[in-house]
């Protein structure tokens, strides 16, 4: 099994960049390759517990990724329920601690690729692959946070 963490400090105040990352179809999003449509909101807010999500990366992969726990402003996770890829998720848990004058943020994903002979070669790829890729999201919306006039404010 693959496990990856990411952290991120983010200038700005928890509610800001939990309300941020939580927003599903602002934040996973990167430039014209990735981009995520809200299938069914959550129990009791928009992107809250039981969420549904699709994310489309490119014009090959799909992911459908439900919210699985939501606890504002500290913590969501999510799991994958399907995929174009071979992937078998064990779970991505996200993080927010308030730290001085801003946030860190913690992304954690456990994941195996379960394809015969090469899986035990293609998960580190994959784990370094989803790595960049979850931390050029984050540093997206740490650039977006901190030009805001109230995160520079706080």
């Amino acid at each position: 099994m693959e496990e990856l963490h990411v952290n991120v400090y983010i200038h700005a105040p928890i509610d800001q960049v939990f309300d941020a990352v939580a927003d599903h179809e602002s934040f996973l999003r990167s430039g014209d390759r990735t981009h995520t449509t809200l299938i069914r909101p959550g129990f009791t807010e928009r992107n809250g517990l039981g969420a549904l999500r699709e994310v489309r990366v490119g014009k090959r992969i799909r992911y459908v990724e439900e919210i699985t726990a939501f606890e504002r402003p500290t913590s969501f996770e999510y799991q994958i329920r399907e995929s174009t890829q071979p992937l078998r998720h064990h779970g991505s848990t996200l993080r927010f601690t308030p730290r001085g004058e801003g946030t860190e943020v913690h992304w954690t994903s456990r994941f195996e690729v379960p394809v015969p002979l090469v899986g035990n070669l293609l998960g580190p790829l994959a784990r370094r692959m989803f790595t960049a890729a979850f931390t050029e999201m984050l540093i997206a919306a740490k650039r977006r946070l901190e030009a805001a006039p109230d995160a520079r404010a706080a």
